[in-house]
């Protein structure tokens, strides 16, 4: 069952004069759940470091708000009434003369005030880590409702966690038989704007799959990549794109680009039994 939530996002705004402010966290509300809480960025944000040009102030008024907002939480644990819950979150949340400031009170229906939370932080605060992952989850799902058609393969692929020494991580579209690997998907979304974020994304994920088969918890021939570029990349992009491909190559990694579907289901189909 859902319930009202209030939110209001936390902005760090140092400068008066300019009105530029940073998301650094959400405070929600759900007065019939009597549910208060809040979250923040950490005090070593570089995101909020670079965009005022290494500000030095944040670490420690970060620590100010904090505190703030814990005596807030604490205060509305002793309030009793949903409605009473409310007007002191509206009170809490009015604008004030500070360097931090609260967005207008926002209303959303949610069946879980806790994970509402976290959502609308990673939505707000998180911005290029949140389209990121979020392009991806997208085109996982896409694909698997395209395999899930194929004659033998419906819900073959699932979410699996691939649980080594050394390797730790999970991918979306994994198929398995006897606990062993035969054939797992990952879509790449290139999505960040600095041709360096992207180059990291990459190379985070053949880290991992290359040190999973080191450990012999799968084989290189059983993974793909599906990857989805920028559709008008600048140079820079261009550049970055053509070494994660490269990269790629010399890695024995196959990747294929996202928009290639039959390439993607033929790899998919491998794993059935050859007539």
């Amino acid at each position: 069952m859902t319930t009202p939530c209030l939110y209001s996002i936390v902005r760090y705004a140092p400068y008066a004069e300019t009105e530029e402010f940073a998301n650094i966290g959400v405070l929600l509300c759900a007065p019939k759940e009597n549910y208060f809480d809040f979250q923040l960025t950490k005090r070593n944000d570089s995101r909020v470091k670079n965009f005022f040009h290494d500000d030095c102030i944040f670490p420690v008024a970060k620590d100010s708000i904090q505190r703030e907002l814990q005596f807030a939480k604490m205060h509305a644990t002793q309030i009793v009434g949903h409605q009473q819950l409310a007007q002191f979150f509206r009170y809490f949340t009015n604008k004030k003369e500070s360097i931090f400031q609260f967005s207008s009170t926002r209303v959303i229906l949610s069946e879980n005030p806790k994970e509402e939370l976290a959502r609308i932080y990673n939505k707000y605060v998180n911005h290029s880590d949140y389209t990121k992952e979020r392009r991806e989850d997208v085109l996982a799902r896409e694909l698997k409702r395209s395999i899930d058609r194929i004659d033998g393969l419906k819900n073959v692929f699932k979410q699996a966690t691939i649980d080594g020494y050394f390797a730790k991580f999970s991918m979306p579209l994994v198929a398995k038989k006897h606990d062993r690997i035969q054939c797992a998907i990952k879509p790449l979304a290139f999505t960040q704007a600095e041709p360096g974020k992207m180059m990291e994304h990459s190379d985070t994920w053949v880290m991992r799959i290359t040190r999973a088969a080191e450990e012999n918890l799968l084989s290189l021939d059983d993974i793909l990549f599906t990857i989805e570029t920028p559709e008008s990349p600048n140079s820079g992009q261009s550049k970055v794109i053509d070494i994660i491909k490269r990269t790629m190559d010399a890695k024995k990694i196959n990747h294929i680009p996202a928009s290639n579907h039959k390439e993607t289901i033929d790899f998919a189909k491998k794993i059935l039994p050859q007539v």
